[in-house]
């Protein structure tokens, strides 16, 4: 166990779960329209977070449209919609973290400049419309978060 995650327990400011509870908070936390937020990075993952639009620095400031979503995060992934399959309920439209998606003819349209590919409104889509792909030009993510880091640090030259 790293010093700070240990750290942290000892200062009862976080608590060991198993396996079963994490997915169910998880899993509770994705019916509630949280985002689930990770370090950028394919492994050695440091923390996790499960993010509103309202309140967090990182999604509530793009649902305010106070800075670009490209200049706050890497978004590898965006909505996809099976147009033919949408029933108009607007359910994903009422859960998006991000504003990102409005109901237009009784169909659902996202604006893709805005959405962060979380996938939080094909949870809550009642026919399975909804899917996430891969944006064009967007290689995986970083390995680890030494990698990230190293990505981060190499884009502002330094």
């Amino acid at each position: 166990m790293t010093i700070w995650r240990s750290s942290l327990l000892d200062r009862g400011l976080a608590r060991k779960v198993s396996k079963d509870e994490a997915l169910k908070i998880l899993g509770d936390s994705e019916k509630e329209g949280l985002v689930h937020m990770v370090d950028n990075a394919q492994g050695q993952i440091k923390h996790t977070c499960n993010c509103c639009g309202h309140y967090c620095w990182n999604v509530g400031i793009i649902r305010r449209r106070k800075v670009p979503r490209d200049s706050l995060m890497e978004v590898y992934f965006t909505r996809r919609t099976e147009m033919e399959e949408c029933i108009g309920c607007g359910a994903c439209e009422e859960i998006c973290p991000v504003d990102a998606v409005k109901m237009v003819d009784e169909k659902a349209e996202v604006d893709l400049d805005w959405c962060i590919g979380c996938g939080v409104c094909g949870v809550s889509c009642p026919t399975g419309a909804i899917g996430i792909e891969r944006r064009a030009g967007k290689d995986d993510a970083p390995k680890d978060f030494e990698h990230l880091h190293q990505k981060i640090r190499a884009e502002r030259g330094l």
